[in-house]
């Protein structure tokens, strides 16, 4: 048989292969992605807190009559929509550049219109954006305006550099941008943003990356995630350790980019392409294209050209081999049925071969058999004593059952008994009513009804009746408030009066432990309302160790041992 199970065991490590290995990276992506994916499921709650402060920041554009006031007012939804929708951007910064109020502040006018020029290059109007920094001269610009100015020249010629299929372009907008950079560094202050992102940055393309990367990764502490400067920060921290080789921090920093992204709504962002890329290299296939979707729907509400152009580039290697995934997948499913048809054929042969085997055993198990013929004869004698043990055993368990049947006829008949009392004295105060009812309908009225309303006789009788029952309930089961009380907390148990037998709460459980459960009934026989039945139930559930078996515990009470 081991040539079989080894052909066996061969098949099923042949299947496990067809299905494909099971590498870490699934199990690293789960791990790095899930906080991701769990902040993409909250991105429509954050969407919603922007879209109420832009619509409160119209609501108070409306109302507002001052000019100057508006105009702030204007500059607060412009931040808003900058990195949000382009076209609505757009829209508030020319109103803002139309604004007469505007005019008469210093600087502020030419501020507006180099911040118009680097909205138009996040949008990918590179003309327009162009047009409009050129139309500034450079000699007019005011010294306070100067890294707004070589900022915004720095984005541009960046996204250009991007954008173009051409080498030579790219060639020479990358130098510009290297131009301008220089320009910021003289200028800014090391600890500016625009320091950190453009300077910093130019310089570990030159060769410093990693004093880029120090600098890059003390600064971004400074800004909390979900704001624009934490998202782009961390965007070039990606860029930098991917440089280097370094794919785990690359991954890192990524994904603490969209997350800030997602925050802060921000809607032109390069961080969930980027992602889609490094899920395709990793040969994520499923993420890729998820997280594309996600970049390019996000390009699709900003109205970024230049976030569309670049996903449309990887778009469709990630759909080859989504559906190279899909071919292999079904490839290694038609494989797996083929080594299942194998695997299910040597099973059918080996049942045959062990059937065989049991045939073999069985004619081996004859002679056994006869062997064990002398041991039937002893077994039998055995038996015959086993019998003899056995009436024995069945007379005492009919004596038992004997006992058990006496035990449960008292209790059937101490609960009759206790029905019929309780029946009885409601048949006499229902004739007392009655005799009421006759009494003022006749002579003699008033001394009939004195006498009638007398409760004397049926309170003595109900007195009675309950000192009867005490004692039947006590007789049956001597130990019943013990075993009772031992059901409850120890700071809640049932404290008898002097002379008490039983009180109320007894007597209605032990109406339950006789198997009188329905609380009409119960009601009934302690004279008292079906609400106050339910209280009692109920706070005595709660005084219980085992709340919601007690009842059933009550009801295994046992009776006293004939």
């Amino acid at each position: 048989m081991k040539p079989y199970i080894s052909l066996i065991l061969l098949l099923i490590l042949t299947v496990t292969a067809c299905s494909g290995p099971k590498g870490n990276s699934q199990e690293k992506d789960d791990a790095l992605y899930s906080n991701l994916e769990a902040e993409m499921e909250r991105s429509a709650s954050y969407d919603k807190s922007k879209e109420e402060r832009i619509a409160k920041l119209r609501r108070d554009y409306v109302a507002q009559s001052s000019g100057i006031k508006r105009g702030d007012i204007l500059c607060a939804l412009i931040d808003e929509y900058e990195a949000y929708i382009a076209d609505s951007a757009l829209y508030y910064v020319t109103l803002y550049l139309r604004l007469p109020a505007n005019e008469k502040r210093e600087g502020e006018h030419m501020r507006r219109l180099i911040h118009k020029a680097d909205i138009l290059a996040h949008a990918g109007l590179f003309s327009d954006a162009e047009n409009t920094i050129k139309s500034i001269p450079r000699e007019s610009i005011d010294s306070t305006l100067l890294e707004s100015y070589y900022n915004t020249r720095c984005a541009i010629a960046q996204y250009q550099s991007e954008y173009t299929q051409d080498h030579a372009e790219t060639t020479r907008y990358e130098e510009e941008r290297a131009i301008y950079a220089d320009s910021l560094d003289m200028i800014t202050d090391t600890q500016s943003f625009n320091h950190l992102v453009f300077v910093v940055t130019e310089n570990a393309r030159k060769g410093k990356t990693e004093e880029a990367l120090k600098i890059l990764s003390d600064h971004i502490r400074r800004y909390p995630s979900g704001s624009r400067e934490h998202s782009i920060l961390a965007a070039n921290l990606a860029f930098l350790y991917k440089r280097l080789g370094n794919i785990g921090e690359n991954r890192k920093y990524l994904v603490m980019s969209a997350i800030s992204d997602l925050k802060g709504s921000i809607k032109e962002n390069t961080s969930f392409r980027e992602i889609a890329t490094a899920m395709y290299e990793d040969g994520d296939v499923e993420r890729a294209k998820h997280f594309l979707r996600k970049s390019i729907e996000d390009s699709n509400f900003y109205s970024a050209l230049l976030r569309n152009s670049q996903s449309a580039k990887i778009l469709p290697l990630i759909d080859d081999a989504y559906i190279s995934m899909q071919k292999n997948l079904t490839d290694r499913f038609r494989n797996m049925v083929i080594v299942t048809s194998i695997l299910s054929v040597i099973l059918i042969v080996t049942l045959l071969l062990l059937l065989k085997q049991f045939k073999s055993l069985r004619r081996a198990n004859a002679k056994v058999n006869q062997s064990n013929e002398e041991l039937s004869q002893l077994s039998i004698r055995m038996k015959e004593a086993n019998d003899a043990l056995t009436t024995k055993n069945q007379e005492l368990n009919n004596l038992a059952d004997e006992l058990r049947n006496a035990n449960r006829t008292k209790e059937e008949y101490a609960g009759l008994f206790m029905e019929n009392c309780s029946a009885a004295i409601s048949a006499l105060q229902h004739y007392q009513q009655t005799i009421r009812m006759v009494a003022m309908k006749g002579g003699s009225r008033d001394e009939l009804l004195k006498k009638l309303d007398a409760t004397d006789a049926s309170d003595s009788m109900l007195k009675d009746f309950y000192q009867k029952f005490d004692e039947a309930i006590l007789h049956i089961f001597p130990s019943f408030v013990e075993r009772f009380n031992e059901l409850l907390e120890p700071s809640a148990q049932v404290t008898l009066k002097s002379g008490e037998l039983l009180n109320t709460d007894l007597r209605l459980f032990a109406l339950i432990r006789l198997g009188i459960d329905d609380s009409n009934q119960i009601a009934q026989f302690l004279r008292c309302s079906l609400s106050t039945v339910y209280t009692y139930r109920s706070k005595m559930r709660k005084r219980a160790l085992h709340p919601e078996d007690f009842e059933k515990e009550v009801k295994e009470i046992a009776s006293n041992p004939v």
